[in-house]
């Protein structure tokens, strides 16, 4: 199976919906998302459930184990994986910030100590100094100087973060929905 399309299969995974369902979360066309789920009832991946229509699939187990080592190289197979939730994360940020301003600009500075920061400026703040900062989506990067135990002590304190606000759940069912992405990996020296 492609890579790509594990992701088609989490709404599944979740409870029974019609293939409109998932492709509207997905993004997927209507009649692409159908072939795939045609092709994932004939693997035994999914399951029709029930006799409604449009009919409602159901994936056939909780849990699935897949192999991509033996078609794709471990960079690929994470680029595979990541990429879509990326794209979105970035499609988030481009619709927000275009909610605020068209024209942008990258203001950089340093400080006394020697940290360069980099800032989005949106094009009307530049004749408006004054004006408060617009609400953007945050996106804030870093590069710390960790022990492996503080490392992990930082990950274990915001994955509950994360999983707490999960758990928590939309006070209504008006709620906006919105892309949670948290990161934390050693960091690639530079050659």
């Amino acid at each position: 199976m492609d890579i790509a399309k594990i992701r088609l299969l989490a709404p599944f995974m979740v409870e029974a919906r019609t293939v409109a369902q998932v492709a509207e979360v997905t993004g997927y066309s209507h009649n692409a998302l159908g072939y795939w789920v045609k092709r994932f009832v004939r693997l035994g991946i999914l399951e029709e459930v029930g006799k409604d229509r449009p009919a409602r699939y159901q994936a056939a187990a909780q849990e699935f184990l897949i192999d991509p080592s033996r078609v794709m190289p471990l960079d690929d197979m994470l680029e595979a994986l990541y990429r879509p939730a990326w794209n979105r994360l970035l499609q988030g940020y481009t619709r927000e910030h275009r909610r605020v301003s068209e024209d942008w600009y990258v203001l950089l500075k340093s400080t006394p100590g020697g940290l360069v920061t980099r800032q989005e400026v949106a094009a009307w703040q530049i004749d408006e100094p004054q004006a408060p900062s617009p609400a953007l989506p945050l996106n804030d990067w870093g590069v710390i100087q960790l022990s492996r135990e503080k490392a992990r002590e930082l990950t274990t304190r915001l994955s509950a973060l994360m999983a707490e606000y999960f758990e928590e759940g939309a006070e209504t069912p008006q709620d906006d929905l919105y892309v949670f992405h948290l990161g934390l990996t050693r960091d690639v020296p530079h050659e």
